[in-house]
């Protein structure tokens, strides 16, 4: 719940987070989910034990003739919980956008813009995400 410290059993360290290239595109990394306010204004996520994540990718055909490089379209869902009993559709975070990944010879780098379509009043929005490193 917003604004209150609610363990769910778990060390903070083993909790899931959600948000970020990694997850929900679109939101800031780690910043959906259960967390707690400060009094002044400072939101800490706390995790949860319970995580919902998927991603719906659409790759199209390689671009300049370049097998390293490929273009994508997105639409990203995910929410944590600090049980599965709190679980519920309408609070899953939802988003949409496009994405360039690139094989570099520094390794892969990935630009990605999304569009949040679901989202609460005080989700953390980064529409404009890099990363370098990870999977390709």
């Amino acid at each position: 719940m917003p604004g209150e410290f609610t363990s769910c059993g778990l060390p903070f360290f083993r909790n899931y987070y959600v948000g970020g290239p990694s997850s929900v595109r679109g939101f800031e990394a780690n910043s959906i989910g259960p967390f707690y306010q400060y009094s002044d204004g400072y939101r800490q996520p706390i995790g949860g034990s319970f995580k919902t994540v998927g991603t719906f990718e659409l790759y199209f055909p390689t671009l300049f003739d370049n097998r390293g490089t490929r273009l994508s379209a997105f639409f990203d869902y995910g929410n944590v919980y600090t049980s599965p009993d709190n679980w519920e559709a309408k609070t899953l975070r939802l988003s949409a956008g496009v994405a360039l990944q690139w094989q570099s010879p520094m390794g892969p780098i990935s630009i990605s813009w999304a569009a949040p379509l679901q989202y609460e009043r005080h989700d953390e929005i980064e529409r404009l995400q890099f990363t370098f490193g990870g999977s390709f």
